[in-house]
């Protein structure tokens, strides 16, 4: 099972899923499947000539080192016995599409384990090799060339793994197209939005500049990686590696490596807190959750119940919310506290890295889907509780959702898109005439488009309309993944998100954004009081106005909790965007 796990968890938690077709083994490499060792050749000479020629090394490399799917090295498989290895090889896995080789003769499929059982000597990368490895494209701003910087919030990029490509695209003209490699998805996005983090399996990590339509940047950061993140202020990039084990330390600016940090166990994934200088990790299988100081570089180590293979930090950066596949729990770990603060009986196998997040009648809210069943499951943050499952028809993978649509769309491994209404449950189904299934959706900034992913050989990328629902493009595309823009894929963003509900919900009447109304605009505030001015305006308005020299006070006092108000302040303090967010183009 653990294998099993490793790779499911690769391929679903970074929008990684990678499809391999049986039909791509060609005929001439399907009948080295009924070849007999001859005398004198190895064991693990003929296990190496399966290995390529049935197509292993399309997905797993050349050196057994991973590319699109895990590394088949001891480190990886040497614990899993005989049996498993031979289940796994002679009737594939599902949902991932590895073809199953029940072809193989009893010894050759020896052969092949104890290839895959061969030590490998080509797992070090060293500090050196990471600097030898980073190359600078060019100067991407001389300075005698005047250049334009665009607008972001409405960029789109777009992984289609099934051509190692990522497009770029505005609306429903794709405005750039680029190849690197064996992208898994994970992309991050600079603070400003000027640049664009492109991670890859095989541990490189690309640079890209909106402003130039190029890139500035790329190294390998290991052989074999994780998923990245960026440090607050963005600083940093943070990466997970699995081979060698190791959180790495990159330059945001320049992509130089700035530490090295050895770990003895397998890295689930590493988040960077937006709101301090701090990034949490966790391990596959070790209970620990990990904290590193991005100022200091140092990591201390929390001993939590189970190993949290997949987990979110919420979005006012308080809580890492995981478990354990094993355990079918989802527990609730306090940032501040060290320690759980809560736990409950998970709705099947829960995937929390695909969480969705709202804020309705002053509750705070998110859901999750399950791998292994076909429901999500609704849940309260906070002031944590369970509220209910709904049935969706099919195991999924992620919930997206945004201020301007009152539904959850949700992927159920089947063709239609599952819409759940965040007020009442009910649901709705979106068609599309495309093959392949729904995997994935992400919002426009302006949030009038939702991308959709049609994951599969014959698959596309469906643009539908957030307000009609239609679809009003189609692109076909093999193997479109996952998505990714400024506003609604950034973890920066998802407190001022939720602060935009709790803005909906007590302030639009007499506040705008940007514009001055019956009270300031928030980006006039922003701009005139500091975080603590500005809670204890909303908490005490009466007193504060009087602080400010005001005789009169119109703004009615609300009674919102602490957690409310810090969603609002995000709101606030990021007012100062919203015509770089919602209105440029």
């Amino acid at each position: 099972m653990k294998f099993f796990k490793i790779i499911f968890l690769t391929i679903i938690s970074v929008f990684t899923v990678y499809y391999l077709v049986a039909s791509a083994v060609s005929t001439d490499a399907r009948n080295i499947l009924k070849i007999k060792p001859a005398a004198g050749v190895a064991e693990e000479v003929l296990g190496h000539k399966i290995y390529i020629r049935t197509g292993c090394f399309v997905c797993h490399g050349e050196h057994r080192l991973g590319k699109s799917a895990p590394p088949l090295i001891p480190q990886f498989i040497g614990s899993i016995h005989y049996g498993r290895l031979k289940t796994i090889i002679t009737k594939g896995l599902f949902p991932i599409p590895m073809p199953a080789f029940k072809e193989l003769s009893r010894k050759n499929l020896s052969a092949l384990i104890s290839y895959l059982k061969k030590p490998s000597s080509n797992v070090r990368w060293t500090k050196h090799d990471i600097q030898a490895s980073l190359f600078r494209y060019g100067n991407t701003n001389t300075g005698d060339i005047a250049v334009k910087p665009v607008a972001v919030k409405n960029l789109m990029a777009v992984v289609v793994s099934g051509i190692g490509k990522v497009w770029i695209m505005k609306g429903t003209k794709i405005l750039n197209k680029f190849n690197f490699g064996d992208i898994h998805g994970g992309l991050k996005y600079s603070p400003s939005g000027r640049y664009l983090y492109l991670p890859s399996n095989t541990g490189y990590i690309g640079k890209y500049d909106f402003y130039t339509g190029r890139f500035a940047y790329k190294v390998r950061a290991c052989r074999y990686l994780r998923n990245i993140s960026l440090s607050e202020g963005g600083r940093y990039v943070l990466a997970a590696c699995w081979l060698p084990k190791s959180i790495v330390i990159l330059s945001a600016k320049n992509l130089e490596p700035v530490k090295i940090i050895p770990l003895k166990h397998r890295v689930s994934v590493i988040y960077g807190l937006f709101r301090n200088n701090v990034a949490v990790f966790s391990f596959m299988h070790k209970s620990y959750i990990g904290v590193l100081n991005t100022d200091t570089l140092n990591v201390s180590y929390y001993k939590i119940p189970v190993p949290f293979q997949d987990f979110f930090v919420d979005p006012l950066d308080e809580y890492a919310v995981g478990g354990s596949f094993d355990k079918g729990e989802l527990y609730v770990f306090s940032l501040k506290d060290k320690k759980i603060v809560w736990r409950h009986k998970a709705y099947g196998i829960a995937h929390p890295a695909g969480a969705g997040f709202w804020f309705h009648k002053g509750k705070f809210y998110f859901a999750l889907t399950s791998l292994n069943v076909p429901y999500v499951s609704i849940w309260r943050m906070y002031d944590w509780k369970f509220v209910k499952s709904i049935y969706t028809g099919g195991p999924g993978f992620f919930v997206k959702t945004n201020p301007y649509t009152e539904y959850l769309w949700v992927d159920d491994s089947s063709n239609p898109c599952i819409l759940v209404n965040k007020y009442n449950y009910n649901t709705k189904k979106i068609f599309f005439k495309h093959k392949g299934i729904v995997i994935h959706t992400q919002f426009s900034g302006n949030e009038k488009l939702a991308y959709i992913s049609l994951y599969g050989a014959h698959g596309a990328l469906d643009i539908v309309s957030t307000n009609s629902l239609k679809v009003i493009k189609t692109i076909p595309a093999d193997d479109v993944i996952g998505k990714y823009n400024y506003v609604n894929y950034q973890r920066m963003n998802d407190a001022a998100l939720l602060g935009e509900e709790v803005y909906f919900t007590y302030c639009w009447g007499c506040h705008n954004p940007t514009l001055a109304s019956i009270g300031p605009s928030f980006s006039y505030i922003a701009s005139h009081l500091n975080v603590w001015g500005i809670k204890e305006q909303i908490a005490d308005p009466v007193r504060f106005s009087k602080k400010l020299g005001y005789k009169h006070n119109a703004m009615p006092k609300f009674n919102l909790n602490w957690n409310e108000i810090k969603a609002l302040i995000a709101f606030i303090k990021d007012s100062g965007n919203r015509n770089f967010w919602r209105n440029g183009n």
